[in-house]
């Protein structure tokens, strides 16, 4: 993929960061940054794996999952980044996570995939562990900004990177939970300045959101 394209992304990453700390503050009741210290990470749809780096500087273990192989960053001690479909390392992970990301990466997950994947995040994080998860409302306003305006006219992302029939909204995320014994302990709105090229949190969800999940 064109590097250009990850640049969004790399945009959300400070947003990323100012509401996982909002949430570590209201549910852990902790310091995002002594949090992370030393705790097991798995990031789901890693892309170049930069984002997950910031976590690995804090003092964490990381491990990344991407089918597509555009890692920026090499493996090193308690940092390693792996290319694979989500579910096939799913099915062989033998360990549990404190922390997952999922963060623009539901969306592009079939309804059967994404059903698994719920189903199995009780095996893959501890108790009381989090789930950080980003990704688009399902509407007409999520549709036309994330297609016609992000990939057609601003062309910030391929064409076609975005199927709508796939995009979820925030209810989608509570019946999931519920359904597995997980528990939803927040949804978060986003929006996004093209402007400025930056993301700030939102109380208005109606395109992008943020989630926060816990078995």
């Amino acid at each position: 993929m064109n590097p250009k394209y990850y640049e969004p992304l790399e945009q959300m990453m400070a947003v990323r960061h100012q509401y996982m700390a909002k949430m570590i503050s209201s549910h852990n009741k902790s310091n995002i940054y002594n949090f992370f210290i030393k705790r097991e990470i798995l990031d789901l749809g890693c892309g170049t794996g930069k984002f997950l780096h910031n976590y690995f500087e804090l003092g964490s273990f990381c491990t990344g999952v991407d089918a597509a192989n555009n890692f920026q960053i090499r493996n090193k001690k308690n940092y390693k980044l792996v290319k694979s479909n989500f579910d096939t390392f799913v099915k062989k992970n033998k360990k549990k996570y404190d922390v997952i990301f999922i963060f623009e990466f539901l969306e592009h997950l079939s309804f059967k995939d994404r059903e698994f994947l719920f189903k199995n995040i009780s095996n893959i994080l501890k108790k009381n562990g989090f789930v950080f998860l980003s990704t688009i409302n399902k509407n007409i306003i999520a549709e036309f900004m994330s297609i016609n305006i992000a990939e057609k006219l601003f062309k910030l992302l391929p064409q076609n990177t975005h199927d709508p029939k796939l995009f979820l909204k925030p209810s989608d995320i509570q019946i999931l939970s519920k359904k597995n014994n997980l528990k939803l302990l927040n949804i978060q709105g986003i929006s996004y300045n093209p402007l400025l090229k930056n993301f700030k949190l939102s109380k208005i969800d109606l395109v992008n959101y943020f989630a926060t999940i816990s078995c």
